[in-house]
């Protein structure tokens, strides 16, 4: 059985005021561990920061440490009720195509559920006994392995994915995430963006065999923290899922 949006949502919830500097947020995200962070005037969140939203600022060559976070375009936050179901949740995350949705009430935020918590869920719940197959993206990203981290980013943001797969010549090497972006960004600035992906950690990836199941598939991302897991179809890699796509596909059912 799938459990309620508060009890699978992330908490405590972490929040930062609207004047603050992105580059301060950013660095507070990274310390923190976390990907998103709740924005709040006085008693009433406004808005969600998120990762995403500095990777976009760094593509447009925007500078993280001129501009506030009130000013990054923020997610507009949508609201769940704490007893709503993940699919429910979900759902209402792709309907106003967000990442993320706040658990409680404009003045009272009790958890934020992420497509992160859905992944880990849905290692766990009924709707992931569904063969992957379903919500597999064999278009997947990918990006050359001597092309610049700023490049990769650039192909997320485009294409409203959470990484890209790395690519030399026709082997797979592995995957690049906002989330090493963001930890790239922190401990280097913008000189750490200008490195060809093959100068960077790359992690190697959750790989899944297509045969398995969205269960199966969730289980092996989360478990290795990743937010891209490949997909092999034979010996092949043929596409790769993402904490994204997998909420699109259960928002879909």
């Amino acid at each position: 059985m799938i459990e309620s949006a508060l009890a699978k949502s992330s908490r405590p919830v972490l929040f930062i005021g609207p004047d603050e500097i992105v580059r301060e947020a950013a660095e507070f995200m990274a310390s923190a561990g976390v990907r998103r962070l709740v924005v709040k005037e006085g008693a009433r969140a406004i808005g969600v920061f998120s990762a995403y939203h500095l990777v976009r600022l760094l593509v447009t060559g925007s500078d993280p440490s001129a501009i506030r976070v009130s000013e990054a375009g923020l997610e507009v936050p949508v609201y769940v009720d704490p007893t709503s179901s993940l699919l429910e949740a979900a759902r209402v995350m792709s309907r106003n195509n967000v990442t993320s949705a706040l658990v409680g009430s404009e003045d009272n935020v009790l958890g934020i559920l992420t497509t992160h918590d859905i992944v880990a869920a849905l290692a766990r719940s009924s709707y992931g006994r569904r063969p992957l197959h379903e919500a597999l993206v064999r278009s997947y990203p990918s990006v050359d392995a001597q092309a610049s981290v700023l490049e990769a980013a650039a192909t997320m943001v485009s294409k409203g994915v959470s990484g890209v797969l790395v690519l030399e010549g026709d082997q797979l090497l592995g995957t690049l995430t906002v989330r090493e972006i963001i930890s790239l960004y922190a401990a280097r600035g913008a000189e750490g963006l200008s490195q060809r992906v093959s100068d960077v950690p790359i992690p190697a990836g959750a790989y899944v065999d297509e045969g398995a199941t969205v269960s199966e598939a969730a289980s092996v991302m989360d478990m290795e923290a990743t937010d891209v897991a490949p997909v092999l179809c034979g010996a092949r890699v043929c596409g790769a899922i993402d904490d994204i796509t997998l909420t699109r596909w259960l928002a879909s059912l």
